[in-house]
């Protein structure tokens, strides 16, 4: 037990701040948001989700092993992690100092939000919600790390797959929750109900947190009665099991509840970031690339991310280019959509 944990904080914890150092060690000195460590951690898993799905994708058509695709994910990861921590390892200090800095600096609406947010993890520890996706996703990790394969098998029947199943094999989050269970030597089950939805929450608020900051122009005050808004209406959502509140107080552990709590969210971030800033710019081009990770996250997570995450980044894109009167940065967003584009595309031909 004291290994798994050992190797989540590492695998889920500091592994995904060492990528989101790599992204912020190409934005420029004069960027607030450079040695924030929120942003190192949402950047982080970004780049970890976008990249799982460029490796998975082909080697789920390859029919290849769940140990090869642990073994390329893994040691990308640990190559990036590497390269990050030899480039800015001076920046940790910075980092720790901003850190506790801003900790010192909360206001009363922020230590409310906390609480809040303490009260959601103690319900995810002491309780468990359990759907019919269980039989699905839960199960296909399972399975997949039982027979080491990608989408080999059938987890309602154990029969050996004929053809891939067209509507799943394009997102594969489920081999994530596999891949991640035989990483950390932690079930699939564990790492789906507790690991991910406690991990998860935190990302979730860490970019609302960030979506707060950038409207607010890093008002902290401001910012503390937007995530306590965000809380209540996520709280108060229960009048149907689909609205995407809910999704992320009892369903976390999914990707569709992640596409909607996280991901749609950390668009709507990267615009703010992106459309607001001088076009020519070094930290414009970091920016880019994580969105074109972002939105092959959207992908990776669920088949519905394929669609949504294309769309909306097309309307935010389509607004700012008719605002600002700036073609390049609407071509620069459909290059962003490729992963999509390319996973649509795909879609029509095995259908």
């Amino acid at each position: 037990m004291i290994k798994s944990i050992a190797l989540i904080a590492v695998f889920m914890g500091a592994l995904p701040f060492l990528l989101g150092l790599f992204y912020t060690g190409f934005l420029s000195g004069e960027d607030k948001e450079r040695n924030n460590i929120l942003l190192h951690m949402a950047a982080g898993y970004m780049i970890m989700f976008g990249l799982f799905e460029l490796v998975a994708l082909p080697l789920s058509f390859m029919r290849q092993s769940l140990s090869l695709l642990t073994g390329v994910y893994g040691g990308i990861l640990i190559l990036i992690a590497l390269v990050s921590l030899a480039m800015n390892y001076r920046r940790i200090p910075r980092v720790a100092a901003q850190m506790f800095c801003s900790v010192k600096n909360f206001t009363l609406c922020i230590w409310a939000q906390l609480a809040l947010i303490v009260m959601q993890i103690f319900v995810y520890m002491r309780y468990q919600y359990v759907n019919s996706d269980d039989s699905f996703f839960v199960a296909s990790a399972t399975t997949s790390l039982a027979t080491d394969t990608i989408f080999a098998y059938n987890p309602y029947t154990g029969a050996e797959y004929a053809k891939l199943p067209t509507r799943y094999v394009l997102s594969p989050f489920y081999a994530f929750t596999a891949t991640v269970g035989k990483v950390t030597k932690t079930h699939p089950a564990i790492v789906a109900h507790l690991v991910f939805m406690i991990l998860f929450l935190l990302l979730a608020y860490a970019v609302y947190a960030l979506v707060g900051r950038a409207l607010f122009v890093y008002d902290m005050e401001k910012t503390g009665y937007f995530l306590i808004l965000a809380s209540g209406l996520h709280m108060f959502s229960a009048y149907s099991e689909r609205t995407s509140g809910l999704f992320l107080l009892i369903r976390l552990w999914q990707g569709k509840a992640i596409l909607a709590g996280i991901l749609l969210p950390m668009i709507l971030y990267m615009a703010l970031r992106i459309y607001f800033k001088p076009c020519k710019t070094e930290e414009s081009r970091a920016d880019w690339i994580l969105l074109f990770f972002l939105m092959s996250a959207c992908c990776m997570v669920s088949s519905m991310g394929v669609m949504l995450g294309a769309v909306m980044l097309g309307i935010l894109a389509l607004y700012f280019a008719f605002r600002q009167k700036n073609a390049r940065r609407l071509c620069c967003a459909v290059l962003c959509c490729l992963p999509n584009l390319l996973c649509a595309g795909i879609y029509l031909v095995i259908k």
